[in-house]
């Protein structure tokens, strides 16, 4: 099976690049912030330095670890989707469960070992700017030096593998209960099942992030910057919960939009509602990091203004931490939108390109481009606008629980310009790599992709 996954990349390498840029991107994320670890061990560091430096790297890199196995299980999801006629042609040639499942793990190491590598050089970059951020704001003195040594080059391709890995076998645990005959059928009805297993993980992990929250309200009243990272990681569960119960709200919604579109763009409204009614899945892996990106941006950028607000308030001046805080937000917020982003952009182009064979079959049938240009259109309008209602749900599930915190009222200054800057860039990018993915879809004559 090893061999067969080497060249299963070899001859599909295009199937795999929408995962290997998400994978690169999460090991330069991850390796860098592991760096931070071996330049708070470096000589003559004190002891305050290094206790922050340990503190950032643990906390960033433990969210930042969940939200890039997150990403690559949605888009490995994704990918396998779209192979499974593959796969049950190796079920019918006698493969079993657990051989296709060591295929599958088997692909996703090599993918993760090349991108690891590969991303160490903009991991040692990335690294001494986030040190010179930190010491622009006088959290870390000036006299540290960055180092980028034993922890960063064993645990950052390590962790890089060990999230890979993860991914593969949530995807892994999907697929090989499949029969050859269901794995063929499969790609027409994508995603029509939503298994209970997802939405109990969905609601616990939703759970948590409102108890955080509440946490954040009552027993962090007044404690300025630990509530505030607490609020941030409330946003941040929310948004992850509610991602994995996402395909609930999409279907949620196929009524009223299949009763609208219709009216407004006839078949191609149509064609959007019965798309999302039966590829559930494909439509969720473009609103899932919808949902973190904005939830995300909003929550982090939005505790930052309620702080700043409730300082002038007050007449405070802002302190260190306070100033460290904010930088660290900066970093975060600006590393792991940018992956979230690539995430929207990768799985949009993924999703549409590996519809070929659909849009070829719907040409024959009489559907026009236009239609079809136009079906994709809304649907992706669709997953943009459930990702953003349920991330901006998340994230005011966060910015409440910190307001409360801080200033004793659920009031929010309104602000919002930032707000909606957020959701114009995530609105842009996703539709702009939709209408691209499908005119590229489409650029093919008909016959070609069918046969």
């Amino acid at each position: 099976m090893l061999g067969l996954a080497m060249n299963s990349l070899r001859f599909q390498w295009s199937r795999f690049t929408a995962t290997f840029i998400n994978v690169f991107l999460g090991a330069v994320i991850l390796t860098a912030f592991a760096s931070l670890f071996d330049t708070a061990a470096g000589s003559g560091v004190s002891a305050s330095d290094a206790s922050s430096l340990n503190t950032i790297a643990a906390a960033v890199g433990g969210w930042g670890l969940l939200i890039v196995v997150f990403g690559l299980a949605s888009t490995m999801r994704l990918s396998n989707s779209q192979r499974q006629g593959d796969l049950a042609l190796l079920k019918a040639a006698g493969a079993t469960p657990a051989q296709i499942g060591r295929l599958i793990v088997g692909e996703a190491i090599v993918v993760a070992l090349i991108a690891a590598l590969l991303a160490v050089g903009p991991a040692v970059l990335i690294g001494r700017g986030i040190l010179s951020a930190l010491q622009s704001t006088g959290q870390i003195a000036g006299s540290v030096d960055y180092t980028f040594g034993l922890i960063a080059t064993a645990a950052g391709p390590s962790i890089t593998m060990l999230a890979m890995i993860a991914a593969a076998v949530i995807t892994v645990r999907r697929t090989r209960h499949l029969s050859a005959k269901d794995a063929l059928s499969q790609p027409v009805a994508d995603g029509s099942k939503i298994t209970k297993t997802r939405v109990v993980v969905g609601v616990a992990i939703l759970l948590v992030g409102i108890s955080c929250a509440a946490v954040t309200a009552t027993v962090l009243e007044g404690e300025g910057f630990l509530a505030l990272s607490v609020a941030g990681q409330a946003g941040i569960a929310c948004a992850i919960g509610l991602a994995l119960l996402s395909p609930v709200f999409l279907r949620a919604v196929i009524g009223p939009l299949d009763f609208l579109t219709r009216r407004v763009s006839g078949a191609s409204g149509y064609l959007a509602a019965s798309n999302i009614r039966r590829r559930t899945d494909q439509t969720a892996a473009i609103t899932m990091p919808v949902i973190i990106f904005t939830a995300l941006a909003t929550v982090s950028l939005y505790t930052l203004k309620v702080q700043n607000s409730a300082n002038v308030a007050d007449g405070l001046v802002l302190s260190a931490d306070d100033e460290g805080v904010q930088t660290l937000t900066f970093i975060i917020v600006g590393m792991i939108a940018v992956f979230a982003a690539i995430v929207v952009i990768n799985n949009c182009v993924a999703t549409m390109l590996g519809r070929r064979a659909e849009f070829a079959l719907a040409r024959k049938i009489g559907a026009t481009p236009a239609q079809l240009r136009g079906s994709t259109m809304l649907e992706s309008v669709c997953a943009v606008v459930v990702g953003i209602v349920l991330g901006t749900v998340a994230a005011a599930v966060g910015i409440a629980g910190f307001a409360y915190s801080r200033t004793g009222s659920l009031a929010i200054e309104p602000g919002p310009l930032t707000y909606v800057l957020i959701l114009v860039i995530i609105a842009v990018l996703t539709l702009a790599a939709g209408r691209i993915s499908t005119a590229r879809a489409l650029a093919k004559p008909m016959l070609a992709e069918i046969t």
